[in-house]
């Protein structure tokens, strides 16, 4: 479990878009609270957010969170908003899931690697 203060490897990109420091801060508290308990099987997490077209209007900010996990392939997950703290949280809840997911998948096929082995 990360302690406070304890930062994972995050790197938060804007595109076409400045990402502002109240922003990249509501990040990273979400992050922690989503993926702290899986921070010793992440090995990178990558936000892109930006700004689809541009000053039109609608709903058109977007946020992707890739996560690199350790020996497993990357979770990646998407959410669109009208603005980005709203697209942020759905698309870092929805990662969460993805790498709950991935680590029990993973240790599913370890159990059954053993029973195997053992009979």
């Amino acid at each position: 479990m990360l302690r406070k203060g304890e930062v994972m490897n995050l790197q938060v990109i804007g595109k076409n878009t400045r990402i502002s420091e109240a922003l990249h801060d509501f990040l990273v508290r979400k992050l922690h609270f989503a993926l702290g308990r899986f921070a010793s099987e992440i090995k990178r997490i990558t936000v892109r957010a930006g700004d689809i077209n541009g000053p039109r209007g609608g709903v058109d900010k977007q946020c992707r969170v890739q996560i690199q996990l350790r020996g497993l392939d990357s979770v990646l997950s998407e959410g669109r908003g009208n603005d980005f703290e709203s697209a942020a949280v759905f698309a870092i809840e929805r990662a969460g899931r993805g790498v709950a997911r991935a680590l029990d998948r993973r240790r599913r096929n370890r159990r059954r690697a053993a029973i195997v082995k053992a009979v």
